[in-house]
C-alpha cells in the first residue's frame, strides 16, 4: 500500500507541473489538496475517491463517454492507476454487505433477501 501511495503522489506532482492549461486552474489546485492529504497519511481509500470524482469533473465540456479520455494524459494515467484499485475496494465492501444479508443498491438503499 505503501508503494502505491508513493506512485500516487508522483503522478499527482507529475500532473500538476505538467498540465499548465488555464481550463484545468480548479482541478489544479484541488490536486494540490490531494497532494499535501496524500503527504499527510490521510486514508488512502479517502484520496482516492476524491480523486476519481474530481477528475470525472474535470472537464465537464466532455460527454460521458470520453470524459476520461478527452483529459490530458497525466490525469488520465492517474485515473487507469486508481480505478482498479478502487474496484478491488468496492468489491470487498460488496462481499462484506453479503455476509448480513443485504445487497446495497446503486442510489444507496439495501435490499434483505
Amino acid at each position: 500500500m505503501k508503494e502505491q501511495r508513493q506512485k500516487l503522489l508522483s503522478m499527482v506532482d507529475k500532473a500538476y507541473k505538467e498540465v499548465q492549461d488555464s481550463k484545468y486552474d480548479d482541478f489544479r489546485k484541488n490536486l494540490l489538496q490531494f497532494s499535501k492529504d496524500l503527504n499527510g497519511n490521510e486514508d488512502y481509500i479517502k484520496v482516492m475517491l476524491g480523486l476519481r470524482t474530481e477528475l470525472l469533473q474535470a472537464d465537464l465540456s466532455l460527454n460521458l463517454k470520453s470524459r476520461i479520455s478527452g483529459l490530458p494524459t497525466e490525469y488520465s494515467d492517474i485515473y487507469d492507476f486508481i480505478d482498479p484499485q478502487l474496484r478491488e475496494v468496492d468489491s470487498k465492501i460488496l462481499d462484506r454487505y453479503k455476509n448480513y444479508g443485504f445487497i446495497p443498491l446503486k442510489n444507496g438503499s439495501t435490499v434483505k433477501y
